[in-house]
């Protein structure tokens, strides 16, 4: 079976990235159908902690810049989002603590920010520190504070597949692509399992799973890094602050009185199982910063795969074939570099002057 109606651009993946990427190529006037495989949203953005904050480390590093690009462009994109759909993706400026347990790792923070690697940023100590963030425990000496917050990632999700949806795009569910199709060495559209998809265009924004279509060029080398991540009913505890520690894990406070903790880093293939060592890691870790959340009732405990790139740098950009683009890789760095991606794309597919260098996020990088 063929579908009769051909589309400029077929996006294959209903994530946080392939709606956004949908969205902002439908408002730049192209026909655009999405392709999911489940319902939209639900895989590894579903899992997400939905966090935003500054960087960290080297500003000429190019996972750096994508995160400070999309920092700068969170609050409009938020805000817009929220006009178009009618539903507010709560993003918050709640502040961002990381914390230190000991001296050395105080002065490490010290050191951090007088450096420049941790920006707009100051070391809280003493009265000051829990002035700042009452709930920490006796365990954290020291704390840096840095601007950033949260976004809720399934209103956020949410949120854009309705922009998306009221704004043009075709929105196909239980839609799995297993191949592209390519006529004349260029794309030419998408091959399900009951049909093709004509477009001249493809993007492959399908997470974890964008390995997995035949006929790409490079075969991209994206593999899941599960994620577990638990949910507490905070109940009396104030926890003002995104709390993130250099290797997770971290403590998010949303709007409806939950706090999301996680998550861990596991290379355990497509296994979604919960692990007792997994949860009782990131409980632990979070009891030793907030000590009154041992009374908080678990509210949800589960699994997310995260698509992890060879070398940690998310893959946005043209592949070998024309009229082939990915956008995938983004690893544990999740929803935060959302805004900044579709940016560097959207310049890249109409050939216009890039925010940040290509370069480093070339898929071509993976071509034998």
């Amino acid at each position: 079976m063929v579908t009769a109606k051909n589309h400029d651009v077929a996006v294959v993946g209903g994530g946080a990235m392939g709606l956004a990427i949908a969205r902002a190529l439908r408002q730049r006037g192209l026909a655009v159908v999405l392709l999911e495989r489940g319902q939209p949203g639900q895989a590894a953005s579903w899992a997400s902690a939905g966090i935003v904050s500054d960087p960290i480390g080297n500003g000429d590093e190019p996972g750096f810049q994508l995160q400070h690009l999309s920092r700068q462009l969170w609050p409009a994109f938020a805000q817009a989002l929220q006009s178009e759909s009618g539903l507010d993706p709560e993003f918050r400026e709640t502040g961002c603590l990381i914390p230190a347990f000991d001296d050395e790792q105080a002065r490490g923070l010290d050191r951090a920010v007088r450096l420049g690697l941790i920006g707009n940023s100051t070391v809280l100590r003493g009265a000051d520190l829990r002035e700042a963030e009452p709930s920490l425990g006796p365990a954290v000496v020291a704390a840096c504070w840095k601007p950033g917050g949260n976004v809720e990632n399934r209103r956020l999700c949410k949120a854009l597949e309705l922009a998306a949806r009221r704004g043009g795009v075709e929105i196909r569910t239980g839609a799995e692509v297993r191949s592209i199709v390519v006529q004349n060495g260029r794309v030419d559209g998408v091959r399900l399992v009951d049909g093709i998809v004509p477009a001249g265009q493809v993007v492959i924004a399908a997470g974890a799973w964008s390995g997995a279509i035949d006929g790409c060029q490079p075969a991209v080398p994206v593999v899941p890094q599960r994620g577990q991540i638990l949910a507490l009913d905070r109940g009396a505890v104030p926890l003002r602050h995104t709390i993130l520690t250099p290797d997770d894990p971290y403590l998010v406070p949303r709007a409806d009185g939950r706090i999301v903790v996680g998550a861990t880093r596991e290379l355990a293939g497509w296994d979604a199982t919960p692990t007792a060592g997994g949860v009782a890691w990131l409980l632990s870790s979070a009891i030793q910063i907030v000590p009154a959340l041992r009374d908080c009732a678990i509210n949800q405990i589960w699994t997310g795969f995260r698509p992890l790139s060879p070398d940690g740098v998310p893959i946005v950009g043209p592949g070998a074939i024309d009229g082939l683009y990915f956008v995938t890789g983004h690893g544990p760095s999740g929803i935060g570099p959302l805004p900044g991606t579709v940016a560097l794309f959207t310049a890249l597919l109409f050939g216009e002057p890039p925010p940040i260098a290509p370069g480093p996020f070339d898929p071509r990088r993976f071509a034998q």
